[in-house]
């Protein structure tokens, strides 16, 4: 059971057609690219602008390989 099959996964178009988005849970927030956009994280967030686009920036779906899979597996089609 792989991710090409599971109905949770949004496949890439393109020269990427093989990686793909894992829907399966909200996106996550990437501690290493949310640094690289707010550098001084010891003051709080809300002394920053437009601190709703940072956080939607730098957050996002686990990218996978279409062979990949994992213990949510959800079939497309019922068995």
């Amino acid at each position: 059971m792989s991710c090409r099959a599971c109905t949770h996964w949004d496949r890439y178009k393109g020269a990427s057609a093989e990686l793909g988005d894992c829907r399966r849970y909200p996106p996550r927030i990437n501690d290493q690219l949310l640094a690289r956009i707010l550098p001084g994280l010891s003051t709080p967030l809300s002394d920053h602008d437009e601190v709703e686009r940072d956080l939607y920036v730098a957050s996002a779906f686990p990218i996978t390989h279409e062979s990949s899979g994992c213990g949510e597996y959800d079939s497309a089609v019922p068995l």
